[in-house]
């Protein structure tokens, strides 16, 4: 636990990529704890559209068009109390490892640097990171994460294959040197503020942020997509087993990291448990019955696909006895992401 005070209710709260499908929830949950907001965007078009989604908040906005500068947040910090850093890229489709591990080192050890130099008002950092940064990609189910352990997989098959890895491990490495970079640059130069990393799985929730087609949908919510339109086919399920959470218990996580003393140099894993894309079939399946693209799969089979007995879980718990996050059921996550997507009119 740390001893370093916290941001007072009422002041200032830099939101990094402010205009993600992450951040825009995280706004709320820092609203809802009595600060106010200053969000980086990188277009002014971006920035209005905020503008308007919080209308009657206390939000402004500051264009940082590349988050991977030395100097990129140096204004910015200048008089918050809190940075909360989610700006970095999400993706696997990278071919050289640079690509995506560049822009997340850099952007993470950029904030920090700009808050040591000019935020004098700062008193806690909030990153990002993933659960990417914790599992190794060659350990077989059953097992249980949990904080205490680091990836060490991912990096040595970046530096062993290059180009030549996965697009996951390419992903992997970055979160997991972004965040070891951040413990690093604490370790090394003990600023005023402290630091805490939360460290979700895969993110599914109502989409807020400006998605001008389905097309351009955040990767996440991209996998529930293709269970609602048809690509995904009977033969597929259950599908994949991973972890899931809602990105609203992720945003909570943010925010509570803020106000809790004991949160202060602690990594937090946000994580309701195992899921598999037979959960979307069914929760969908069961509360839109008229919907006939989505595949039926096979009765009871994601309960044994998500059997901890067998799966790869993450473990939670430390997030709901520490920052008091409760997670909701995948059914509850479903329906709302279905209904964001169509008052977005995007399905």
């Amino acid at each position: 636990m740390s001893t370093t005070s916290l941001p007072t209710k009422g002041s200032k709260v830099l939101l990094t990529g402010a205009s993600g499908f992450l951040a825009i929830h995280v706004a709320e949950a820092l609203f809802d704890q009595g600060f106010k907001i200053v969000g980086t965007v990188r277009s002014n078009e971006k920035g209005d559209y905020l503008k308007e989604l919080f209308k009657g908040k206390p939000f402004e906005y500051v264009i940082v068009e590349d988050v991977g500068k030395d100097d990129a947040f140096d204004e910015a910090v200048k008089g918050v109390e809190a940075v909360v850093h989610t700006a970095s890229p999400f993706h696997v489709k990278a071919d050289e490892p640079s690509e995506l591990i560049q822009p997340a080192v850099d952007g993470t050890i950029g904030v920090l640097k700009s808050a040591l130099k000019n935020g004098k008002d700062v008193k806690r950092v909030v990153i990002t990171s993933s659960v990417a940064s914790i599992e190794n990609l060659d350990k077989k189910g059953p097992y249980t994460w949990t904080e205490a352990d680091w990836n060490t997989f991912s990096e040595k098959e970046i530096n062993e294959k290059g180009r030549e890895a996965s697009g996951a491990d390419k992903y992997y490495a970055s979160k997991t040197l972004a965040e070891r970079a951040a413990w690093s640059f604490i370790e090394e130069n003990k600023p005023s503020f402290d630091l805490v990393t939360i460290c979700p799985p895969y993110v599914f929730g109502p989409v807020l942020q400006d998605v001008p087609s389905i097309e351009k949908i955040n990767t996440s919510v991209g996998l529930f997509v293709q269970v609602i339109d048809g690509s995904t086919k009977d033969s597929a399920l259950p599908g994949p087993v991973g972890n899931w959470v809602d990105v609203r218990e992720v945003a909570v996580a943010h925010a509570k990291a803020l106000v809790v003393p004991e949160a202060g140099g602690e990594r937090f894993i946000v994580s309701a448990g195992p899921f598999c894309l037979q959960d979307f079939a069914d929760a969908i399946s069961s509360a839109y019955p008229d919907l006939s693209k989505v595949p039926k799969g096979k009765a009871g089979a994601a309960k044994e696909a998500n059997d901890p007995k067998t799966a790869r879980v993450f473990d939670g718990s430390k997030a709901t006895r520490v920052l008091g996050v409760k997670y909701r059921p995948i059914e509850e996550t479903s329906r709302d992401v279905y209904e964001s997507l169509k008052a977005k009119k995007l399905l």
